[in-house]
């Protein structure tokens, strides 16, 4: 089970189109309770939040299901990257991702909830894929292929590629 933790203000909706494209793993996904922004995440220097920080803050916290999602509104970054839009440790089984970043309103344009949902939806499937055992993808219209860009995001696909696929029914 995944649990997704709200950390902020995210929008319901948001919430549960991310719960229905998580149904892509076994055992599926659950809106868990919202989480704290932890402050030590944010570095002010930069305007933006540590991505690794938001981790930690949510492996130390109580939830139900054996892989945590959290999102956020903020702007991550990691350090050695101008931003990340999202970062997992599987380790922890923990993972985050940002929707500042895909939001059309970042760049100057209107609000466009479709497109940001899209974009989510492959954000998280890809940070939790990583959650799976998943590594990035060579192949750039998997959801694991590797996003640096916004334009790398949009090219991708919703969906696993097979070889992809296959891993993930291996590591339920």
């Amino acid at each position: 089970m995944i649990t997704l933790r709200p950390i902020g203000n995210v929008d319901p909706r948001v919430l549960e189109g991310l719960r229905q494209a998580l149904d892509v793993f076994p055992g599926g996904a659950q809106v868990g309770p919202p989480a704290e922004l932890p402050a030590k995440a944010l570095n002010e220097k930069r305007g933006q939040h540590q991505a690794s920080e938001i981790i930690y803050s949510l492996n130390r916290s109580p939830h139900r299901g054996d892989r945590v999602l959290g999102v956020v509104t903020v702007d991550l970054y990691s350090p050695g990257a101008n931003f990340v839009f999202g970062q997992a440790a599987p380790g922890l089984q923990v993972a985050v991702i940002s929707l500042a970043r895909l939001r059309p309103e970042f760049y100057g344009q209107p609000p466009q909830p479709e497109l940001l949902l899209e974009r989510a939806s492959r954000e998280a499937v890809h940070e939790v894929g990583h959650l799976y055992s998943l590594g990035h993808c060579r192949d750039p219209r998997c959801v694991m292929a590797f996003s640096n860009t916004l334009e790398d995001t949009d090219r991708k696909g919703q969906a696993f590629c097979v070889r992809c696929q296959k891993k993930i029914k291996g590591n339920g």
